[in-house]
């Protein structure tokens, strides 16, 4: 017995050759053996070069209709409707995940018929797909690709939500169930968590359009924060920031919050272990823009680590009981570095321009720590400035 494996297309002809000279093989022979090992070689290479095409799925629906004597009337649970019945049945609608499962489990199609897609999964689904913000992700451009209606992205919701969610790597790893153990949340209202995971997913696409050093914790530290907010005193501070971040390895994105997020800024990490730092600009002052950036920052540079790797805030209190909160705003009022002694005496904007001038930071952190101080927040308010605009 002489077999070879069966590489080329000539080796798969003389092998069916063989076997046809073989196929009178008699039981415990030699040949029989020869015979048996010539057809799987001849197996493995047909699985190979001649897959079996899976059949066409509306075709599939269409047969078992007729097997099991149903009508189109009889499928409405399976599509929602008789328009969607007819249109899915007449390839003018394509099937939805959600009407793929009530085929497998309610008519008991194969599920192979509808994996043709590698992207198809049609395991038991735990996450509520019409939970997401989808109304408020379709107006902010959430799914790029998509053209159809908000009703039409609610039947699709979970092909279009998994493709988002897997734009980025480990999106999945973003779930509710998982932020929950990994996040410290200083929001509180009664936060949407699927909102959230699709915030920082997008926060996320963005970061991977960035490219910035290699993160050491060593590096950034106080003295970087401090020559960080000298920028502010100039007109475009606000954009400098990014670039600046990101020798640090720390990426920076300005991203507008979703619906029951209530966000002002978070601090995370990415799968490759550097820091973000994304701000919504809910608050359109730039006082609020640099004091939310210089505690998210010190949140990257007190907090974040492998077990808390992100970090959620809301209306920044600075009398917050929360201990990581706590450390966060006074980290970043040293960095300011305005006494409140000399904030409790200014009553004219000359003086604001002046100390502001004094410290080399803008008059609006000035006007913000007046306020936080003085509790008077009607003060100088005329001449805060906006933010907005510079990330238009």
């Amino acid at each position: 017995m002489n077999i070879k494996p069966i590489k080329t297309e000539q080796d798969y002809e003389l092998a069916l050759q063989r076997i046809s000279e073989l196929m009178d093989a008699k039981e415990g022979s030699e040949a029989l053996d020869e015979l048996e090992v010539l057809a799987i070689l001849v197996e493995q290479y047909e699985a190979i070069h001649y897959p079996q095409d899976l059949p066409d799925p509306i075709e599939a629906i269409k047969f078992f209709m007729d097997q099991k004597d149903l009508t189109q009337s009889d499928m409405v649970e399976y599509f929602g409707s008789k328009a969607k019945t007819s249109e899915v049945l007449n390839r003018k609608r394509p099937l939805s995940l959600g009407m793929m499962r009530k085929l497998v489990n309610g008519l008991g199609m194969p599920a192979c018929i509808f994996l043709q897609d590698e992207k198809v999964d049609l395991a038991v689904d735990t996450i509520d797909w019409l939970a997401f913000p989808l109304k408020d992700m379709l107006k902010k451009d959430y799914f790029t690709h998509f053209t159809g209606s908000f009703a039409e992205l609610k039947e699709r919701a979970e092909e279009e939500l998994r493709s988002f969610i897997s734009s980025v790597q480990q999106g999945f790893a973003l779930k509710p169930a998982l932020m929950k153990t990994t996040a410290h949340n200083s929001i509180n209202k009664d936060v949407n968590y699927y909102a959230l995971w699709a915030w920082q997913v997008k926060v996320l696409q963005q970061c991977a359009e960035q490219s910035v050093e290699k993160y050491r914790d060593s590096a950034f530290d106080k003295a970087a924060m401090q020559q960080l907010v000298k920028y502010s005193f100039l007109d475009n501070g606000a954009l400098l920031a990014k670039d600046f971040l990101a020798k640090y390895g720390i990426h920076f994105v300005i991203e507008p919050h979703l619906e029951q997020t209530y966000l002002d800024g978070a601090a995370f990490l990415t799968p490759q272990g550097n820091p973000v730092v994304a701000l919504t600009l809910r608050h359109d002052r730039l006082d609020n823009f640099w004091f939310t950036l210089l505690h998210e920052l010190a949140h990257v540079h007190l907090h974040l680590n492998k077990e808390r790797t992100t970090i959620i805030d809301s209306d920044l209190n600075p009398n917050s009981s929360d201990k990581i909160e706590q450390e966060a705003n006074q980290l970043a009022q040293e960095i300011i570095a305005l006494s409140d002694d000399t904030l409790m005496s200014i009553t004219q904007y000359a003086q604001v321009v002046a100390l502001a001038k004094q410290q080399g930071i803008s008059p609006s952190i000035v006007i913000g720590q007046v306020h936080r101080v003085q509790k008077n927040y009607t003060l100088f308010r005329r001449n805060l400035k906006k933010v907005k605009h510079l990330f238009a």
